[in-house]
């Protein structure tokens, strides 16, 4: 969908007149654009004016009628002015050919000084003066200024006219969307209720995306987020959607989870007056430290977002920083530098109020145009992708305020949220600094009781409590905590997977990132996290805080490339990991004693990266199979794992080795816990008929569990879906015992697990006797 800015907003943008090539392109487009409206059955307008021709982003153009409060004399027709109507479409034509040919007169005389003359050809002279005659009959037509146009180009050699218009839309997208016309969507009904939906349960919602333009979506009270968030993505046409989600604004941001009905974080006025409209906004969940990992389309709508919350001042940034930025931006928008003494830009579209304040705006504009004109030569998306590598120390931190446990500051605290921990700020004369971190590899346990939010650290075992609001303030920040520590992980060894391997994996790795954005979805697998423990200076950025991923995760995680020739009874038993919408990617659940993979004794548990030379990085597990069913004899595999430690156990990611599948009795909402149960759905199925032995094992509790991490549950998709043993706690019942591995559990004394769901398999699990 494109945006739109009117002609006399380019020319108050750029403060200076049309060139000859401009105009003669302006006029080419405009004419077929009038040519083109009887022929959609329209009428043509019988005025046009400099604010009513509007410019899009991808170089249509397009007619709106006049605003009231434009004078819009001067280009009006003189006969229009003497209150003849056009009595036919012809006698319109004419009047409308008089307003074009005043509108351009315009365009090349705009802002010229009185005793400077207007620079053009005789040849266009010519032709806007016959465009311009007082008598109608002896005005230029339509089809004579179409012959005209295209025999210039043709001679001339001009660039195509929808060309030259994308030049012409410049300047920040947000300010030239304000025009759009809102868009209106509806819930289908069969989403919305299988009996229908009442007009007295319709409500508004009001979407803001990150260039600012509005989308109204008419939905029932109960209508779930995830409903709204399909829809909205469908509609902008997002391939990686996955990196956002809709939020609103109570205070702070909150995110709406998907299978959260609408009316639960609306406010009552919403529920109770069909009239109001609830105000979400769709902004960017996940961030990614590695920018080259996003797809164009993803990157822009990250730029777009920081560009707004730069000039909003929600992002703190040192004021050279923020100048900085601004050249960039306007290289992003404007192309090279206009020539000097030109105010083509407003300063206050590209640095914030609180820098604007602090400087005297010629040092300003001044600043900026010394910055965009050292970007010279570099393309748009250059650009902003140098925007985005400029990484602030708050990237990708959500900021909610809490108190101290009773310690009371004078200070205001705010946590922060990131994907690689949580960061502790004090406000002092209203800027925030870094007072402590918890990575997630420093941490134990998180979790909330009531208005508490708890942070227990792993060395000295201290617990570090604030205090929230309210209490479901404090459940949602354990939830956001894990999802952004989920996503650590599934980032951590994507990266992985794209720079651990030869040359000739590399060159696999980037065919998968074309292949996962045509699929819409990612394939991540859990690695270990951060393990720093160091103290830096309060003005480091956040991704100076942490050390290196790869150099990190490279003594615990390996990549393999192994060719097994396939056994027809005998093989692996694989399954795929979801987490609520997103493909996590197709995991090696165990393998099967005496098949190829157990022969070859490389193989452990681990995500299958490709199969045969076909990449399986957001496939669905049923093309996984498919892909397996159909490979030749000698199969190629190239397998993220765990490398083996000296105690003789995998690495695991410091939070999951204290999930022991729901039967350790919790007080709180816990991080690692209730989120695996909510939003994790690992799937497994066998992709060979044969089935492995069944074993009856006997397990005595030790601290009240049974030490072992489930998942699955029953799944429509999957016919062969059970409820599948993750892994064993180290130390645990389970591991003492000797005999369990990762496989499919079918029943429990006595209790037959098969068709259970998830939250079915973990009720029993805890009522179990010792």
């Amino acid at each position: 969908m494109g945006t739109f800015v009117t002609l006399a907003e380019v020319l108050e943008a750029r403060g200076s007149p049309l060139e000859e090539d401009e105009v003669w392109c302006l006029l080419l487009a405009a004419t077929e654009a009038l040519l083109d409206i009887p022929k959609k059955s329209g009428n043509i307008c019988s005025v046009l004016s400099p604010g009513s021709v509007l410019l899009s982003a991808n170089g249509s153009l397009a007619f709106k009628s006049c605003a009231r409060y434009e004078d819009v004399a001067s280009f009006t027709a003189p006969e229009l002015q003497q209150g003849h109507s056009a009595p036919s479409r012809a006698a319109a034509e004419k009047m409308v050919v008089y307003s074009l040919g005043m509108t351009l007169y315009w365009c090349v005389d705009y802002h010229l000084p009185q005793n400077q003359p207007v620079q053009m050809s005789p040849e266009l002279e010519s032709l806007l003066l016959s465009m311009c005659e007082d008598v109608a009959v002896r005005r230029a037509d339509l089809l004579t200024l179409l012959e005209t146009c295209e025999l210039h180009h043709k001679t001339s050699m001009l660039a195509p006219a929808d060309r030259l218009i994308k030049q012409l839309d410049v300047g920040p997208e947000f300010t030239r969307v304000l025009d759009e016309p809102t868009a209106v969507l509806e819930l289908p009904a069969s989403i919305l209720s299988k009996k229908g939906k009442s007009l007295s349960t319709l409500r508004e919602l009001s979407v803001v995306m990150p260039n600012g333009q509005t989308i109204m979506v008419k939905c029932e009270m109960k209508s779930r987020g995830g409903d709204v968030f399909d829809m909205i993505v469908a509609h902008s046409n997002l391939v990686e959607h996955f990196y956002f989600g809709l939020a609103y604004i109570d205070n702070e941001f909150f995110f709406v989870e998907n299978d959260t009905k609408i009316c639960k974080v609306a406010p009552d006025g919403w529920k109770k007056v069909p009239t109001t409209t609830f105000v979400l906004f769709f902004r960017i969940k996940f961030f990614v430290n590695d920018i080259s990992l996003l797809h164009k389309q993803t990157r822009h709508q990250y730029y777009l977002q920081f560009r707004r919350d730069l000039l909003e001042d929600r992002l703190s940034c040192h004021e050279e920083t923020a100048l900085y930025l601004g050249g960039l931006a306007l290289q992003t928008e404007y192309g090279d530098c206009m020539p000097e003494g030109r105010n083509y830009f407003r300063p206050d579209q590209y640095v914030s109020k609180s820098v604007m304040e602090k400087r005297a705006l010629p040092y300003v504009q001044a600043e900026l145009m010394r910055h965009h004109a050292n970007n010279a030569q570099m393309l748009a998306d250059e650009s902003e992708l140098e925007f985005l590598k400029q990484q602030l120390p708050e990237y990708g931190v959500f900021f909610h305020r809490v108190m101290r446990d009773k310690k009371p500051l004078d200070g205001e605290i705010i946590l922060g949220v990131c994907a690689k921990g949580v960061i502790v700020y004090e406000v002092k004369d209203g800027c925030r600094f870094t007072a402590q971190n918890f990575f997630w590899r420093e941490t134990t346990t998180i979790s909330s009781n009531k208005r508490k939010f708890v942070i227990e650290c792993r060395g000295s075992k201290k617990k570090y409590t604030f205090v929230t609001d309210r209490s479901k303030i404090a459940q949602y920040l354990c939830n956001l905590c894990s999802c952004q520590h989920k996503f650590n992980n599934e980032m951590n060894s994507r990266q992985l997977s794209h720079s651990l391997v030869s040359d000739n994996i590399v060159q696999y790795a980037a065919a998968c990132r074309a292949q996962s954005s045509q699929l819409k979805s990612f394939s991540c697998s859990e690695t270990p996290q951060d393990n720093s423990g160091q103290t830096t200076p309060r003005e480091e950025s956040l991704t100076k805080l942490c050390d290196d991923i790869t150099a990190r995760i490279e003594s615990e995680r390996e990549v393999i490339c192994v060719t097994l020739k396939k056994d027809p009874k005998l093989g692996l038993i694989v399954g795929e990991d979801t987490v609520g919408r997103y493909d996590l990617g197709i995991f090696i659940a165990s393998i099967v004693p005496g098949g190829p993979a157990d022969k070859d004794g490389r193989i452990k548990a681990g995500r299958l990266i490709s199969l045969d030379h076909v990449s399986l990085e957001g496939a669905t597990f049923n093309e996984a199979a498919e892909v397996m069913q159909n490979s030749p004899e000698e199969v190629q595999l190239i397998i993220s794992q765990p490398k083996s430690l000296t105690d003789g156990r995998s690495a695991k990611d410091s939070l999951e080795e204290f999930v022991s599948a729901m039967m350790t009795p919790k007080t709180g909402h816990r991080l690692h816990v209730p989120r695996e149960a909510r939003d994790s759905c690992s799937l497994s199925a066998s992709l060979n008929s044969m089935r492995p032995e069944e074993v009856a094992v006997q397990l005595k509790k030790i601290s009240g569990n049974l030490g072992i991490s489930i998942s699955g549950g029953v799944n429509p998709s999957l016919p062969h879906g059970g409820i599948y043993i993750k892994s064993l706690v180290p130390g645990g019942a389970a591991e003492r015992d000797g005999r369990l591995h990762p496989d499919r559990l079918l029943d429990v004394d006595g209790v037959n697990f098969s068709g259970f769901t998830y939250q079915q398999a973990v009720e029993s699990l805890s009522q179990t006797d010792e």
